[in-house]
């Protein structure tokens, strides 16, 4: 987790918001997922985050679901997806999360998982389906502290303020909220009380604070950086290469980051 504590300090230190950028492995094809991933870390992102495919992927709206659908058609495997992680982990200082959801985690095995996340290279997991309250008989919490990675907490408006409390107990590395409820893609408009929410999380957390769901534009970003540290972003990035060619697609990228950041 040293790589990602390290980048949280820069990026607070900086006054500026961070970026963590949001590709699924094998999406348009493993070689191209590297490629996009290392133009990311080219050009202004500060952490990347990968998605391992999962047939369903509740917490995601249908641009993510589509490119998840679209490489487990291809045969992308958890095994594929995990190798082109540590290529990409092992060129880079930037810190690399993985994303996925815990049918995949509990399928491989919770301790073996976060044994070979350790092993490629991640710094830590973001599980949104996985319910902290029933660790005691999946050990997820656990098996990221003997390995030393985060477990990145995710929280809504909607949580409980108990709920809440008790979600951040748990909290490493940075708690990921969502800028609105439902599923991924759909753009936020950020209002008086997303602003009234990010307060709320952040009187209760020391923890540096990352914001996603529905941002793809600079003046969200301006709206937001007052209230978080981090901003995440999938859906509109994936819609700039989705249909394009591999070196199109880089050069949309670039362009889609330059726009952002």
């Amino acid at each position: 987790m040293k790589k990602l504590e390290a980048k949280l300090t820069q990026i607070r230190q900086s006054h500026r918001p961070g970026f963590m950028m949001h590709i699924v492995a094998g999406f348009p094809d493993l070689d191209s997922s590297l490629e996009i991933g290392r133009q990311l870390l080219n050009n202004g992102a500060d952490i990347l985050e990968v998605q391992i495919p999962f047939s369903d992927p509740v917490a995601d709206g249908p641009i993510i679901a589509s490119a998840n659908d679209h490489a487990l058609k291809n045969g992308v495997t958890v095994d594929g997806s995990l190798k082109m992680i540590q290529t990409l982990a092992a060129e880079t200082d930037a810190p690399i999360l993985i994303m996925t959801y815990f049918n995949i985690v509990h399928h491989y095995g919770v301790a073996a998982f976060a044994q070979k996340a350790r092993e490629v290279g991640v710094q830590g997991l973001i599980v949104p389906d996985y319910p902290f309250d029933e660790d005691q008989g999946n050990s997820l919490i656990e098996a990221c502290k003997q390995q030393n990675l985060a477990l990145i907490q995710v929280l809504a408006s909607t949580t409980r303020p108990a709920r809440m409390a008790a979600i951040l107990e748990h909290a490493s590395g940075f708690v990921y909220c969502m800028a609105r409820t439902g599923t991924t893609g759909k753009k936020t408009i950020i209002k008086p009380e997303t602003v009234d929410y990010l307060t709320r999380v952040s009187a209760q957390c020391d923890l540096p604070m990352a914001v996603g769901f529905g941002l793809s534009e600079r003046d969200q970003v301006h709206a937001l950086s007052p209230y978080a540290d981090i901003m995440v972003v999938g859906s509109a990035l994936i819609s700039a290469y989705a249909d394009k060619a591999l070196a199109e697609g880089l050069v949309a990228v670039k362009a889609f980051m330059r726009n952002l950041v």
